[in-house]
């Protein structure tokens, strides 16, 4: 199954009581997965990849390939697996528009996360810092940050349905520290 995991920049992560080094490619195995104990660790929702490894804090991205033995975690999105291939990096940017995917396909699931430099919120967010992520979720969401912010929107309709998203930076033509939102399908600024 396609899955996410975060590293350190130098493609490390904690393994049970030590540190393991990664490598795009290999396929790694272990002899048992049991969540949050042992085996490799990722998620099925990209965005979980912030809460352990930060964006604006040099930390990687990969898409990768969860085989063998697969625990899944109770009531939220991560896996433990006996197998893992990292199969390709990933921004920030594809991060998060790969988080709105998620959201558009799992629309009832957990969506709502917060932490340093991250957050996908209900009806607004905001990035403060340049590369953070910011992801604005609700019948009218807005969602603002600084020059060189990730942000997202996700708009949904009476019903709770998800009618359209967008990911953008902010640079050129979408202003830092401006609230936007999206109708129609356009991204427009919020009229004070």
């Amino acid at each position: 199954m396609i899955a996410y995991k975060g590293f350190k920049g130098n493609l490390t992560c904690t393994l049970g009581n030590g540190v393991f080094q990664y490598e795009p490619g290999q396929t790694i195995t272990e002899e048992s997965s049991k969540c949050a104990r042992r085996g490799m660790h990722c998620t099925e929702y990209p965005l979980e990849c912030f809460t352990w490894y930060p964006p604006c804090k040099g930390n990687r991205y990969f898409e990768v390939e969860a085989g063998g033995s697969i625990d899944e975690c109770e009531g939220d999105a991560k896996i433990a697996c006996t197998q893992m291939t990292l199969l390709r990096e990933l921004s920030v940017f594809q991060v998060a528009a790969k988080g709105m995917v998620y959201m558009v396909e799992h629309p009832q699931r957990e969506w709502e996360i917060s932490g340093g430099n991250f957050a996908a919120e209900k009806d607004k967010a905001e990035a403060l810092k340049e590369g953070a992520v910011a992801i604005a979720r609700g019948r009218q969401p807005q969602v603002r940050g600084v020059s060189g912010a990730v942000l997202g929107l996700v708009k949904e309709n009476a019903k709770g349905m998800i009618v359209d998203a967008k990911v953008f930076v902010v640079r050129d033509k979408i202003k830092p520290g401006t609230w936007y939102t999206i109708r129609n399908r356009i991204l427009r600024e919020v009229e004070q």
